[in-house]
């Protein structure tokens, strides 16, 4: 189990690094098409290409804002909670966190084949939107994952960090 946490953990950090090069790319795009258009010449194509890096921007860094923790969270209540209570609510909030994304990974994943199939493509470029689904769908996967693993830590005895 520890060896799929540690592929687990490799994945969320390489995927970090993809969404902070597709916020980059997502600069440079917006600056080259802001100078562009003062010259006259905008980079065609550019709200598709921002659009699609955003997707993988946000899909991608999803799993590693869980596991760092920098999502929005009630501590000043749950702060002077009775451990077990915490424990519990914890449970719980992970529990329904994991079935809700792990149906919306599913659902993203049926979507990207439906699309596929019908040969949904961007208006100006003709990219296969199919393509930025299935990305989001696999950030939703490794999201669900890292659940499916909080929650598996909250019935150790012994877990390996302390987050409560």
């Amino acid at each position: 189990m520890q060896t799929l946490f540690a592929l687990l953990d490799k994945a969320r950090v390489s995927m970090r690094a993809i969404a902070a090069f597709c916020l980059c790319c997502m600069a440079l795009v917006t600056g080259t098409d802001v100078v562009g258009r003062l010259m006259g010449s905008p980079v065609f194509g550019s709200e598709e290409i921002v659009t699609m890096l955003a997707v993988f921007v946000v899909g991608l860094s999803l799993p590693d804002a869980h596991a760092q923790r920098s999502h929005i969270g009630v501590e000043i209540f749950v702060r002077y909670m009775p451990r077990a209570l915490r424990r519990a609510l914890r449970l719980v909030t992970n529990a329904t966190a994991l079935v809700l994304f792990a149906i919306v990974t599913w659902r993203m994943a049926d979507y990207g084949l439906t699309m596929r199939e019908s040969g949904v493509r961007s208006m100006n470029l003709q990219l296969p939107e199919y393509l930025v689904v299935f990305v989001l769908a696999f950030g939703f996967l490794i999201f669900t994952l890292h659940l499916l693993r909080d929650v598996l830590e909250l019935f150790n005895p012994n877990p390996a960090k302390g987050t409560e």
